[in-house]
């Protein structure tokens, strides 16, 4: 075998002369034997390769041929377990005499733990999703820096929804179908905000947070926050007429990103533009979605709105010129 092609070769392999010693191997066999071939070459195969995998090694040239590879499992030199497709086979001169022994392995990806540890990221990722959203988990696997404590200011698009008359119906109704009402509606809007690509930031008992141009930028946010607003609305009429949703919609500058601290954060929104949206809420009927002018006039032609005038809003000094949505195009 030519040592230059030795070098080259993708798999790990080791060249031993006829009394079991190492003469050479490559930098692939270097990491799966965790050693050097400086330390390595003139040593005994047993030493290098160590008692579990050198007596595979015996048992390949025992019973094969070069040409054979064989599954072998074995404790390596740096104590990790692992699966290797193996051959082991004479290693002959120009002449045809048998001068040694070359082994080959390649790690067989395909070993149980290897295909348990998928699994259990998918359901980890699987997991993310379920808490924070798609957009937001999608984020935290592509870019580990996004779960840094911080934020920015940055325009966003709010929506906030209520259930009208929780508060009476939790107080006359059982909790458990207080629960069950909650995750068939919630399920259905939850439903139609991802549908048009909104994020939901949090479920306050029976309240909806979501966020439109974050974490990942949307040009038509304001627009496709109105679209998962009346989506929303649709979509619990469609459920049954149990509960109704007041919904409010604003857009404007808030401070975005993963707010808390070091030890319980979560990826949220705060500012006025938050506020103006969860006011504009408070005064929606069951069914209804408000909107703000600002939000009006961002998310272009086709909205069909009925003027409600400058609404004077609860911890607000300036009134909010607002709209109910009753149709997108």
């Amino acid at each position: 075998m030519s040592f230059a092609l030795l070098r080259v070769n993708p798999s790990s392999v080791v060249l031993l002369d006829d009394d079991g010693r190492v003469r050479s191997l490559n930098r692939n066999a270097e990491r799966l034997l965790s050693t050097t071939e400086a330390d390595a070459v003139g040593r005994p195969y047993t030493e290098v390769f160590g008692p579990s995998l050198s007596s595979r090694v015996f048992a390949l040239v025992m019973k094969s041929a070069t040409s054979d590879v064989h599954t072998v499992e074995a404790t390596l030199p740096g104590g990790r377990r692992a699966r290797l497709r193996a051959s082991a086979g004479p290693l002959r001169d120009r002449a045809g005499n048998v001068n040694g022994v070359v082994f080959v392995a390649d790690e067989d990806t395909s070993s149980p733990k290897l295909e348990e540890l998928a699994e259990q990221r998918a359901r980890l990722h699987g997991a993310l999703r379920r808490y924070l959203g798609d957009n937001v988990a999608e984020m935290v696997a592509a870019r580990p820096s996004f779960i840094d404590v911080g934020g920015r200011t940055q325009t966003v698009s709010v929506l906030h929804a209520d259930v009208r008359g929780y508060t009476t119906m939790a107080e006359e109704t059982p909790p458990d179908r207080v629960v069950s009402l909650l995750l068939r509606y919630h399920g259905a809007a939850a439903k139609a905000i991802r549908a048009s690509g909104g994020t939901i930031d949090r479920f306050a008992g029976d309240a909806i947070l979501a966020l439109w141009n974050a974490p990942a930028p949307q040009p038509d946010h304001v627009r496709l926050a109105l679209r998962g607003a009346l989506a929303m609305r649709d979509a619990a009429r469609g459920t049954g007429d149990e509960l109704g949703y007041g919904v409010g919609v604003h857009t404007g500058e808030a401070m975005v990103g993963n707010l808390g601290s070091d030890e319980y954060q979560n990826f949220t929104a705060i500012g006025d533009t938050v506020n103006v949206a969860a006011r504009l809420q408070s005064r929606a009927q069951a069914g209804e979605v408000i909107c703000s002018a600002a939000a009006l006039a961002a998310a272009g032609e086709g909205v069909r709105v009925t003027p409600l005038g400058a609404l004077e809003l609860k911890g607000r000094r300036t009134p909010v010129e607002a709209y109910r949505v009753d149709s997108l195009a």
